[in-house]
C-alpha cells in the first residue's frame, strides 16, 4: 500500500472520529476532547524528546510527560478557578524544576553543557504542550463545537489544498524554502487562499460564527499562515536531527508531531482572533 493511500485511509478514519468526539461528547466542557488533546500532547512530547536526544550533550532527565501538566492546569483553571492563572503557574513551575535539576546534572561535565540542556528542556516543556493549551481554551468558548470544526476545516483544508495543488501545479516551482524543498509556490498559495475563502464563506453563511465575511477571510488567511509556519518549524527540528518523520505512530503521515504541527501553530492565532472579536464586540 502506498504512502498516499495510507494517508487517505488515516484521514477517512480520523476526521469523522474527531468530529464525533467534538459534536457528540460536549459534556463537562468537552472533557473527552480535552483528554484527547492531553494524550496527543504526551505522545508528541516523547517524539520531541527523541529528536532532541540526538543532539544534547549527556541525557535529558526531564520526563517528557511532565510538560502536559500545563494542559491539565488550563482545564482546571477554566472549569473551576478562572481567577487563578494556573496555566502560567504550571509553566513557571515546570521551568523552575528544569532549572533546578541542572544544579546536580551539570556536575557531570562541570556545567559545560548546562545552557544546552536547559534550552532543550525548556523547548520540550513548551512544544507541544504550551501550544496545546489553546485547544483547551476552545472548550470554554460559547459554541465551542462550531469554532473547533471551523478551525479544523481551515487547517485541514490548508494542508489538503496545498498538497493536491502542489502535486498538480507545483512541479516547476518547488524549493520555495530550503528546509522543505518539496514545498512549491503553487502549494503555498493554495494553502493560504483556500482557507481564506472557507473563512469568508463561514462568516457569510454561519450566523452563529459571529464573524462577517471580511473578518472571516482574514481569520482563515492568518490561521493558514500560522499553520504553514508550524509545518516548517517541524521540518527544521527533523532536519536538525536528520530524521524524515518525528515517529511512526500515524500510518501515512509519520509521527504525532508530523500530524499536529500545523494545528499547534494555528490554534493560538485563531483563539487570539476570537478573543479580540469578543473584546471589541
Amino acid at each position: 500500500m502506498t504512502s498516499n493511500m495510507k494517508r487517505i485511509i488515516t484521514g477517512v478514519i480520523a476526521i469523522p472520529l474527531l468530529i464525533a468526539i467534538i459534536v457528540l461528547l460536549p459534556q463537562y466542557n468537552y472533557l473527552c476532547f480535552a483528554l484527547l488533546v492531553l494524550v496527543v500532547s504526551i505522545i508528541g512530547s516523547y517524539e520531541l524528546h527523541n529528536i532532541l536526544s540526538k543532539h544534547v550533550t549527556g541525557k535529558l532527565l526531564f520526563p517528557p510527560y511532565l510538560g502536559s501538566i500545563q494542559i491539565i492546569a488550563t482545564y482546571i483553571q477554566y472549569a473551576f478557578y478562572p481567577f487563578y492563572n494556573l496555566t502560567l503557574y504550571s509553566l513557571i513551575g515546570l521551568i523552575f524544576i528544569a532549572l533546578a535539576m541542572e544544579i546536580k546534572k551539570g556536575e557531570v561535565d562541570n556545567f559545560k553543557a548546562s545552557i544546552e540542556r536547559i534550552s532543550y528542556t525548556v523547548l520540550q516543556i513548551v512544544y507541544p504542550n504550551t501550544f496545546a493549551i489553546f485547544f483547551i481554551k476552545f472548550c470554554f468558548l460559547d459554541n465551542a463545537w462550531l469554532y473547533l470544526l471551523i478551525f479544523f476545516a481551515l487547517v485541514f483544508g490548508s494542508d489538503t489544498f496545498a498538497y493536491f495543488i502542489g502535486k498538480l501545479l507545483g512541479k516547476n516551482n518547488k524549493g520555495i524554502v530550503k528546509v522543505s524543498p518539496n514545498k512549491s509556490v503553487a502549494g503555498f498559495i493554495a494553502a493560504l487562499v483556500f482557507p481564506a475563502i472557507i473563512g469568508c464563506l463561514c462568516g457569510v453563511f454561519i450566523k452563529a460564527f459571529e464573524v462577517d465575511g471580511y473578518l472571516g477571510f482574514f481569520l482563515g488567511l492568518s490561521t493558514a499562515a500560522a499553520a504553514a509556519i508550524g509545518d516548517l518549524v517541524e521540518s527544521v527540528l527533523k532536519r536538525s536531527a536528520n530524521m524524515k518523520d518525528s515517529g511512526k505512530i500515524i500510518p501515512g503521515r509519520g509521527g504525532m508531531l508530523d500530524s499536529i504541527d500545523s494545528l499547534l501553530f494555528g490554534a493560538p492565532v485563531f483563539i487570539a482572533f476570537m478573543h479580540f472579536m469578543q473584546y471589541v464586540a
